[in-house]
């Protein structure tokens, strides 16, 4: 886990292939539900005004039969507790619910009967499972209206909670079927991911075969043919570098063998230091160029605190005294010289550069940190980004003197090689701290001395 927060929803391709149908089947399912909710509605609503029709037909029929002046009393006399009946010159509905119900003549005698009928809509009583205030108007073959009301129309129950479970169990099952179906088309594109992620540029390994779709076996081949260039790219660069080793070293032996036959001691002394450090800095060109790879060198169990103790041996017998502070045990899985070199050029960093250096090894989080640090100027804020650049150097290391600006560069490609990291950070108060990152090696492996 990085310091940065992972982002979500992960923007990867299994996300992008589910995400869309996953969206057009939510709007699917929400209009289909929205679809059968108002079809539910018109339902009702019809039937009701179809079984308002029917209890009416009857009075309509009688009321339409009597004399005028008796119509009024009869449609009163044939009112009951949930159905009230006038007689009248004009249809009584409230308006915002009427509409034209010409689809209901068949009902009973009433095409026989009448010209034109209307009706509104009821109010939804869900917890009763009816519909209440049905009005009906009806209009007679002499122009006068008969005005129902149907204080509650009883309804078949329709629950459509079986129907929305069914849609939900549909919905599940279908973003199952997207979601397998994603993983599906994007396993070959992961597979191929973490092949190439631990394929190792120096090594034989081909890129083994990951299937999939047409696309994504094209991108595995174009992967192992550039997997194949680079590699003979490195065999290439790894020739040359021995042959460089051998044409640069040699000519620079035999230098440093006539520089000793001279007779100016002062001269002498000149010349081999300019001779020295011509060869230190070819050492360091030739490990930058060689890279992470240690020249071929094994990773085996490592004591880091052995290696410590005798970087600061060494530098003991110079005259130079690191401080020791807490070493506690580890093993890591390294390979010794390459490491060596790193832990040596951080502790010369901090003899060469401030004062007082110190070194310590701590244990933490399934890891291992070396830090060395001292007690100098430190490092300019704005170097601290660059130092790792090959070929930089600050203004106090240009002011010493000497160095190829590829020591710092090579210990982090040394570190990061073995699954670890290079820090560096100027310390509270003064001075520089360096801090190298490894991974602990299997309790069970076997220690090479260091």
């Amino acid at each position: 886990m990085t310091a940065a927060r992972r982002r979500w929803p992960p923007d990867t391709l299994l996300v992008r292939i589910l995400a869309p149908g996953v969206f057009a089947l939510v709007v699917l399912l929400l209009v289909s539900l929205i679809v059968h909710a108002a079809l539910l509605r018109q339902a009702a609503e019809r039937g009701a005004a179809e079984v308002a029709a029917h209890r009416i037909a009857g009075a309509v029929d009688a009321v339409a039969a009597a004399a005028v002046p008796d119509r009024k009393r009869l449609a009163q006399v044939l009112s009951g507790s949930d159905l009230a009946l006038s007689w009248g010159d004009a249809p009584d509905l409230p308006s915002d619910r009427a509409r034209a119900a010409s689809d209901l003549a068949h009902v009973g005698r009433l095409a026989e009967v009448t010209r034109e009928i209307r009706i509104a809509a009821g109010l939804s009583d869900a917890e009763h499972g009816a519909l209440q205030d049905v009005a009906v108007s009806v209009r007679l073959a002499d122009g006068s209206w008969v005005n129902a009301r149907v204080l509650a129309v009883s309804l078949i129950a329709a629950d459509d909670t079986a129907f929305r479970v069914a849609v939900g169990a549909v919905a599940v099952a279908l973003l199952l079927c997207v979601a397998l179906a994603s993983r599906v088309s994007a396993a070959p594109l992961a597979k191929l991911a973490r092949t190439v992620r631990h394929l190792q540029p120096d090594g034989d390994a081909p890129l083994p075969q990951v299937g999939g779709p047409r696309e994504v076996r094209d991108v595995a081949e174009a992967l192992d043919g550039a997997l194949h260039r680079v590699r003979d790219l490195l065999r290439q660069r790894s020739l040359a570098l021995g042959a460089l080793s051998h044409d640069l070293m040699s000519p620079l032996a035999r230098l440093k063998l006539r520089a000793d036959e001279l007779p100016d001691p002062a001269l002498r002394r000149t010349v081999q230091r300019d001779l020295a450090e011509m060869e230190g800095m070819v050492g360091y060109v030739l490990a930058y160029l060689r890279g992470a790879d240690g020249g071929g060198e094994p990773a085996v169990p490592v004591s880091v605190t052995d290696l410590v103790q005798v970087v600061v041996d060494e530098f003991a017998e110079t005259g130079t005294d690191v401080e020791e502070r807490h070493l506690n045990e580890a093993t890591v899985l390294a390979r010794p010289v390459a490491l060596k070199r790193v832990l040596r050029n951080l502790v010369e960093n901090a003899v060469k550069y401030g004062a007082n250096p110190w070194v310590e090894v701590t244990v933490r989080e399934g890891g291992v940190e070396v830090r060395v640090g001292d007690r100098g100027p430190g490092v300019p804020p704005e170097d601290l980004a660059r130092v790792f650049e090959p070929f930089f150097r600050g203004d106090r290391a240009r002011a010493a003197g000497g160095g190829s600006g590829l020591g710092l560069p090579t210990a982090k490609a040394i570190a990061e090689a073995h699954g670890g990291a290079l820090e560096l950070a100027s310390a509270p108060g003064g001075g520089t701290i360096a801090v190298l990152k490894l991974p602990l090696s299997p309790p069970t492996s076997a220690v090479t001395p260091a």
